[in-house]
Order: structure tokens, then sequence, then C-alpha cells
């Protein structure tokens, strides 16, 4: 909502049962993604009023190796919404097959390792599905510098799941030939990861 701008810089969220119900989610729910959306330094709690947009830029203090989480996603917004979209239009059986039994061994992983590695692997084939060798490599190299952030992500809650979620909805845009619900779809797996990094920062300041 904040990024699509529905919500605007100065605006009033809806209150949390508002949103439980429009997202279809439970309070605690709700007050989990409201707490990662601050740490993201999207939104301010303003004791007695609410809570308010105070920014539409993520702004996540975690790094990875040589490069902000906030880098690397903004990065991924630019390479892989477009090319979830290009897969969708030109994509064969085959591909669909290839993506379909990525997702099926990322969901019974034995370790966190072949986890991320499969994980990788989803994204690579959406590249190659587009049949352009530099998105590949492009895409291979920006999974290789992901490795220590995909990994780290693991220690959030559910983050798991929810990835899972977030890929069959990019698979299913796909299968469609639905150029623009790729597009949305990975969209909202990016904005899934930006919120699991809020969550993480949150839980290495309090662990600190």
């Amino acid at each position: 909502m904040i990024e699509s701008g529905q919500l605007m810089v100065d605006d009033q969220l809806p209150s949390e049962a508002e949103l439980g119900q429009r997202f279809g989610v439970s309070r605690p729910v709700i007050r989990e993604a409201l707490g990662s959306l601050q740490t993201l330094g999207l939104t301010e709690s303003q004791p007695g009023r609410g809570t308010f947009v105070t920014s539409r830029v993520v702004k996540v203090g975690l790094s990875f190796g040589q490069y902000s989480a906030t880098d690397l996603n903004e990065i991924r917004r630019y390479v892989e919404v477009p090319t979830a979209s290009r897969a969708a239009q030109v994509r064969v059986t085959e591909d669909l097959d290839k993506l379909t039994r990525l997702l099926d061994d990322h969901e019974h992983a034995a370790s966190a390792e072949e986890s991320v590695r499969i994980d990788g692997q989803f994204h690579i084939t959406i590249a190659r599905t587009t049949g352009n060798a530099l998105v590949v490599r492009l895409i291979e190299d920006l999974r290789e510098t992901m490795q220590v952030q995909s990994l780290a992500l693991r220690e959030v809650p559910n983050r798991s799941e929810r990835a899972a979620q977030e890929h069959r909805a990019i698979l299913d845009a796909i299968r469609r030939q639905d150029a623009d619900g790729a597009a949305a779809a990975m969209t909202g797996h990016l904005g899934g990861v930006e919120v699991a990094l809020g969550q993480l920062a949150r839980q290495r300041t309090h662990k600190a």
C-alpha cells in the first residue's frame, strides 16, 4: 500500500483490526508487520494517535558482505520484476515443469543450505525462461552475492513458509502467462523479503 501510493507520507495507517480484516490475518501478525515497517524506516508510531507513514524508501541497516540489504533488494526490483514478467510471456511447458520441481524440492529441503541453493535455482530458472543469457548472468551473480542474506533470513520465524507461498504465486502467474500478475507477484515476494529483513533487524537488536 505504501509502495503503490495508496498510502502517502504523513498518511495514517488503518487500525490493526481493519488491516487484519483486509489481509485476512490475526492482529498479532499485523502487529509484527507494523513493527517491521517501523524498523524498515517506513512508518512511525505516535502514542495516542496511531501509526503514520514517514517514508516510501526502505532504510534497513543490515549489511551482508560489501552490500547493504537495501542495495540488494533495490537492484532485485530493477532486474527480477521485469524478468518475471518476460518469463510469463515466453515460457513453455518444459519451463513450468522445471520451476514446479524446484518448488517441490524447496519445500522439502533437508537443510538451510539446501533450501537457499534451491531458492536461488528457482530465480535463476525464471531468468533462463526468458532466453536472455545476460539476464541469466545477472541473476546468477545476484544469487551468489545474496547467499549470506538468504541464510540469515532463515532466522525469521515462518519466513520459509511465506516464501514458499510467494514463490507459488509467481509460478502461478507465469503458468497463466499473466505478465502483469508475474511482475506483481515478484514485487510482493521482494516486499516480503524487506519485511523479513526488518524482523531480522529487530531480532538482532533485541539480542544485542
